[in-house]
């Protein structure tokens, strides 16, 4: 906006300076107009009244032009940003019908949805402890469940799987606690990590002070589902009381956005410690000793969440394993589209290649080039739901030749060195050479098209064409070798 209001002031300037410098040239017109006034107030009423209209048509039109330089920008309002609402189970279960029905791997979703089911059926409440390796997170359960034995460990990422504990609470409510494995572990195991949060009815975040990028991000994007959160700053006993409170209120501050905000606790999740002692002696020796655990503002403040509302922690547990079901759907949707994708760009790869074999005159190999090119856009767009208009289609196979001509030279080039090494390619190898080309072409121009449609999620025809060109980098050679011998069998079929 304010580069828009820039740009208008240098113009109204321009035009300031143009009528300073034609000033006398506009009271030498002034002087005509005025001259022509009084010689048509002789003549004709229409034609002195008509000019005075045009006149006036000018001065209008001037005028707007000044407005419109000079006007301030008004600014429109900005559009409230529309929260993102998760499936309901309705819809969800459709949709996962419909993939069923499509032959897509739903396994993994089904299962989300039972484990769902059962936690429903046991009624119990479950926390997951979440946070980077070797926060603390295993210590935390052995200090808040005492008969619970995990492994814990100095080295990072002792924990590599999710493991549960049963816990009583002096209120009667029997909570299932998940120790999961570190966020800054292996990719799967973050992945799991996350997963078993969006699972679980609250979710405890451990950290050791202020938050890192990569920790406020795990924080967001557990708020951002509406998991309600407590933050948990472990190894409290490290600082002075000053700066623990002051670490406990900065972390409350910049996490007070987040919807809903968490709270954040001071905690001693136990462990060792070495002191030193004195003997009878007086001689003094380093010994390790076990570390009180302090988790009393921990446990007041799970309950405080629990207690709120209950029916409310459901429906959030409930909302956000939805959402985990659907983005898991997405993939298995995803993997699905571009399994038959490969499949449909592989089977007109085919098609060119036998139909450039099957050519009898000249020409006839455009035309049959030109249809199997429409027919493999259709069947891209139809398998990704894209609606694909004729106009649309011609101008990306247009705009997609552009690049394939400026390729042909290289692909004919391997093509025919490729076919050297296959003995009995004979005197024909000039078809076979074309057939090969066109097989490389259509696998760039399928592959690219399949990308752009899996991207986009629209017919794009320039951005697809672009990426049939950057198709032809790949690996061509190993396709001209595969071509060749799928043209040299095709050519060994029509001879038998």
């Amino acid at each position: 906006m304010r580069g828009d209001r820039r740009i208008r002031t240098l113009l109204a300037a321009v035009v300031l300076v143009a009528l300073v410098l034609f000033a006398g040239a506009l009271l030498a017109v002034a002087d005509t107009v005025l001259s022509i006034l009084q010689r048509l107030q002789d003549g004709p009423a229409a034609i002195y009244y008509g000019f005075l209209a045009v006149l006036a048509t000018g001065g209008a039109l001037a005028a707007w032009l000044l407005w419109w330089l000079l006007a301030p920008v008004r600014r429109r309002p900005a559009r409230a940003a529309v929260p993102e609402r998760p499936p309901d189970e309705a819809s969800l279960r459709a949709q996962l019908d419909a993939e069923r029905a499509a032959s897509g791997d739903v396994a993994a979703i089904e299962q989300e949805l039972a484990e769902l089911a059962r936690r429903r059926e046991g009624g119990r409440l479950f926390i997951a402890m979440f946070g980077d390796a070797s926060a603390g997170k295993s210590s935390l359960v052995q200090a808040l469940v005492p008969e619970a034995r995990p492994q814990t460990a100095v080295t990072a990422g002792t924990t590599r799987a999710v493991q549960h504990y049963e816990w009583h609470l002096p209120s009667g409510d029997v909570v299932s606690l998940a120790d999961v494995p570190g966020s800054g572990d292996a990719e799967m195991l973050g992945e799991m990590a996350l997963a078993e949060a969006m699972r679980a009815h609250l979710v405890i975040y451990v950290c050791e002070g202020d938050l890192s990028r990569s920790q406020h991000d795990d924080v967001e994007t557990l708020a951002r589902v509406g998991k309600p959160l407590v933050v948990a700053v472990n190894k409290a006993d490290w600082y002075a009381e000053g700066d623990l409170q002051r670490i406990v209120a900065r972390l409350a501050e910049r996490l007070s956005t987040l919807k809903p905000p968490p709270a954040v606790v001071p905690v001693v999740a136990g462990g060792a410690e070495r002191v030193l002692q004195a003997d009878e002696t007086g001689r003094e020796s380093e010994i390790e000793r076990p570390r009180a655990p302090r988790v009393e503002m921990l446990r007041e403040a799970l309950q405080a969440r629990l207690d709120d509302d209950p029916g409310a922690l459901d429906a959030l547990r409930d909302a956000s394993v939805f959402r985990l079901a659907s983005a898991r759907l997405e993939d298995a949707a995803a993997r699905r589209r571009r399994e038959q994708a490969a499949k449909v760009v592989s089977d007109y790869t085919k098609k060119a290649v036998v139909g450039a074999l099957a050519a009898v005159s000249p020409g006839t190999d455009v035309l049959i080039q030109g249809y199997l090119g429409t027919s493999l856009v259709k069947a891209l767009c139809r398998l990704y739901g894209v609606p694909a208009r004729e106009i649309d289609i011609q101008r990306f196979l247009d705009i997609a030749q552009g690049y394939v001509g400026r390729a042909v030279p290289l692909v004919l080039a391997i093509s025919g060195n490729v076919l050297k090494a296959f003995p009995g390619a004979g005197t024909v190898a000039g078809g076979l050479v074309h057939a090969v080309a066109y097989g490389i072409i259509f696998d760039a121009m399928g592959k690219g098209l399949a990308h752009s449609l899996e991207t986009t999620g629209d017919l794009r025809p320039a951005a697809a064409a672009r990426e049939v060109g950057d198709q032809f980098g790949e690996d061509i050679g190993k396709k001209a070798r595969q071509l060749a011998r799928l043209a040299l069998e095709a050519r060994r079929e029509n001879r038998d």
